[in-house]
């Protein structure tokens, strides 16, 4: 408790988790909610309307439940809709919560009060703090969850699409001394079908082709084929194509097993055709160091530079709305001065997925993609700070203003 000076007045401090903050706080948070409610309203519409037709089609899920699986679904889609307008919907819900305090005058009783401009950003940094922990929380571990729910259950349109149980077809994966082209069995434990090895020598020529029903993986980077046929080329042939024709089959070599060197990362397999916002965040761990193809390693490191840099994305955002907020309309909201906060806002959001996508297709190193728009942001909001102070007179000193004292 505060002690009388020696004039008979008593000091006041102004404290930084007081009443006032907390109000700010609360507000803020409220406001966030209900912002991201309508972004989730829009956009949940969206995704399920399509998808209602899909599980009526369904006879596990039609029938008197039908209603149940919707609201399961709805609930298992949030997670995955929601996370890329969580930082815009705080920026949001900061500006509309100043724009009512600004209103109510209440910011001109505060800000009149001489509480120093750095406390009154305090609710804006711990709704950023609070809003990011959330955010990696429901990305980071209840999106890559839910996702993989649906593909178990084959639940809505992306349960069907990602769905492991069913093969994907052939594909053509490059090696780095060839080529493979193989039906995927996804597994656990994975499998490939329908098998077809190409290997190439040093000079780019053909040299080794592999064919078989199955193959499977081993230890050391080798995988065991099994029903199949060889052949490869002498150094007088090396280079020549192998044909199916009937001449040609002496030369190929009928086999039961054979073991083959595959530079093949089998958790990459297992994940194939799966976004890397889909991956849990240990296997996003190892598929971010791993020798793979080079487009699927930038989208998997963007995926973890972006994933860590979230939160800080968040704080950026509800400090940069609290500090535009009381720059250009701490007395009075006027509608230009609104429009170009909520525009400056929409623009870092925009920035934001613009460097990720950036990042995703290797255009832009991945740390660059995650962390550059959060941390000139976070630039920019100690812009608008200084500006502040120095429009209160105050320079780089923190402090209130004016000191309350009855001293003669």
């Amino acid at each position: 408790m505060s002690q009388p000076l020696a004039g008979g007045a008593r000091p006041i401090f102004l404290t930084p988790l007081g009443i006032h903050t907390r109000t700010m706080l609360g507000a803020y948070l409220r406001h966030t909610l209900m912002v991201a409610a309508a972004l989730m309203t829009i956009a949940i519409t969206i995704d399920l309307w399509p998808q209602v037709a899909l599980l009526s089609a369904d006879p596990r899920q039609n029938g008197p439940w039908l209603a149940w699986h919707i609201l399961r679904l709805a609930g298992l889609r949030l997670s995955d809709l929601l996370p890329p307008f969580v930082p815009f919907a705080a920026f949001l819900g900061v500006v509309w919560s100043e724009s009512v305090f600004t209103e109510s005058r209440e910011r001109m009783l505060v800000w009149n009060s001489g509480r120093s401009p750095l406390k009154c950003l305090t609710p804006a940094i711990l709704a950023g703090l609070l809003v990011g922990g959330a955010l990696f929380g429901i990305d980071g571990v209840l999106r890559p969850a839910a996702i993989h729910v649906q593909m178990a259950e084959v639940l809505g349109r992306e349960g069907k699409r990602l769905d492991r149980h069913q093969s994907g077809g052939n594909h053509w994966i490059a090696l780095p001394d060839g080529l493979l082209r193989a039906e995927i069995e996804y597994g656990p434990p994975i499998r490939l079908h329908n098998v077809t090895v190409y290997k190439l020598d040093s000079e780019g020529h053909l040299n080794e082709v592999d064919t078989a029903q199955l193959a499977v993986p081993e230890a050391d980077g080798r995988w065991m084929l099994t029903g199949g046929h060889y052949w490869r080329a002498d150094f007088a042939d090396r280079g020549d194509e192998i044909t199916t024709a009937a001449q040609a089959e002496e030369s190929e070599v009928p086999f039961d097993h054979r073991a083959v060197a595959m530079t093949l990362n089998t958790l990459w397999l297992e994940n194939l055709g799966l976004s890397p916002q889909y991956l849990h965040l240990r296997e996003l761990h190892e598929l971010a160091g791993a020798q793979i193809m080079s487009r699927d390693q930038s989208g998997f490191r963007t995926r973890l530079q972006a994933l860590y840099a979230e939160p800080f994305l968040a704080l950026a955002m509800t400090v940069l709305g609290a500090g535009l907020s009381m720059l250009y309309f701490a007395y009075q909201t006027r509608w230009l001065a609104l429009v170009s906060v909520l525009l400056a806002g929409y623009l870092a959001h925009f920035a934001a997925r613009a460097f990720l996508l950036m990042g995703e297709f290797g255009y832009v190193p991945a740390v660059m993609a995650g962390w550059l728009v959060p941390v000139l942001l976070l630039a920019a909001s100690g812009w608008v700070l200084l500006t502040i102070q120095n429009r209160r007179g105050l320079g780089m000193k923190l402090q209130e203003t004016p000191a309350f004292t009855d001293e003669a």
